[in-house]
């Protein structure tokens, strides 16, 4: 049995181990239910292959291990066969089409700082935005990122209630940033799709795009936030010296750009996922309405039904909501 195969099988037993542990017991970190295991792995090249299979799913969820439900582990997929899908010129010219074909009034650079609910029996919303702008309507739907729930970006008055607010701690919001390199040639193999690198502190996980000459730096959890601390220079700096190692001969980058999305004020991380303590329940608290009906909640982070985290997630809530509301308006 090769290395590989040894890996494998381990890691089987790891993810045995998360999947059987017993529902009535107190939710624990995934770090936690795998430690003893993975401290029994001896042979140090053969843990370094299970550590970058672990690592991936931080990757994945945008989380390090330890900090990322047992109970809850695999529930945030939900029923998406192909999670992976990629739209030409990006997300925002499918978001352009739908605003175009149902002629929809967007108000864009519109940064909202306050929502005041009238106590009165028309139960008014009042929306008011940073340059002084205002707004009425009978409802409001609420679908700002988790990372900006919990970092209180918008004064409600009254309050976000105290059960909303805790369900929006207790979920985990993970961070993913990303790191373009564009490089005047390809120096690795073109049929690469992937290039994963185990250093001493952490794994990298590069995806290729030969046509451009480009490599694409996921960091999570953790590593990503680390990142942020650095400038972008120091940062490519320390990428092209680890890949380096592998490629002597590579040449420095052209043009770079570096993703910084836990301090991006309108985004304050990547997408949420299940942390220690989080489950569907809290995934429920999140999309009930509020404050008498007067306010709904839509948004990957809301997604019960279906899978958490994904930009299907974040739609599929739009539309339940949107359902709901437009229910609502034909009986009153």
């Amino acid at each position: 049995m090769d290395l590989i195969d040894q890996a494998e099988s381990i890691l089987q037993q790891l993810f045995t181990a998360i999947k059987q542990y017993p529902r009535e017991k107190e939710d624990i970190s995934i770090f936690n239910v795998i430690r003893d295991e993975y401290d029994k792995i001896e042979d140090e090249k053969m843990r370094r292959i299970v550590g970058m299979c672990l690592a991936a799913i931080e990757d994945h969820e945008g989380s390090d291990l330890t900090e990322l439900s047992t109970k809850s582990y695999g529930v945030a997929d939900g029923n998406l066969d192909a999670p992976v899908l990629t739209i030409d010129n990006g997300l925002g010219s499918f978001i352009k089409q739908i605003v175009n074909r149902h002629n929809l009034p967007v108000e864009l650079n519109t940064i909202v700082t306050h929502i005041e609910i009238s106590n009165q029996s028309n139960g008014i919303v009042h929306i008011s935005t940073l340059d002084g702008r205002h707004y009425s309507s009978k409802y409001v739907l609420i679908t700002i990122p988790l990372g900006c729930l919990k970092a209180r970006s918008i004064v409600f008055n009254p309050s976000i209630p105290d059960w909303k607010l805790l369900a929006v701690d207790k979920m985990g919001f993970g961070l993913l940033n990303k790191v373009f390199l564009q490089f005047s040639s390809i120096f690795w193999e073109e049929n690469l799709q992937n290039i994963d690198i185990i250093t001493n502190h952490y794994y990298q996980f590069y995806i290729c795009m030969p046509e451009s000459c480009i490599l694409v730096l996921y960091a999570a959890g953790s590593y990503a936030r680390e990142f942020e601390q650095y400038t972008d220079e120091e940062t490519v700096q320390t990428l092209v010296t680890s890949l380096g190692r592998i490629y002597p001969l590579m040449t420095d980058p052209i043009k770079w750009l570096v993703t910084r999305r836990a301090h991006d004020p309108y985004a304050c991380g990547s997408y949420s996922n299940f942390a220690v303590g989080a489950d569907l329940e809290t995934v429920k608290e999140l999309a009930r309405e509020s404050h008498d009906g007067g306010v709904h909640w839509a948004g990957e982070n809301t997604n019960y039904s279906g899978s958490i985290g994904y930009v299907d997630s974040a739609f599929e809530s739009g539309q339940r909501e949107a359902k709901y509301i437009q229910e609502k308006l034909k009986q009153s």
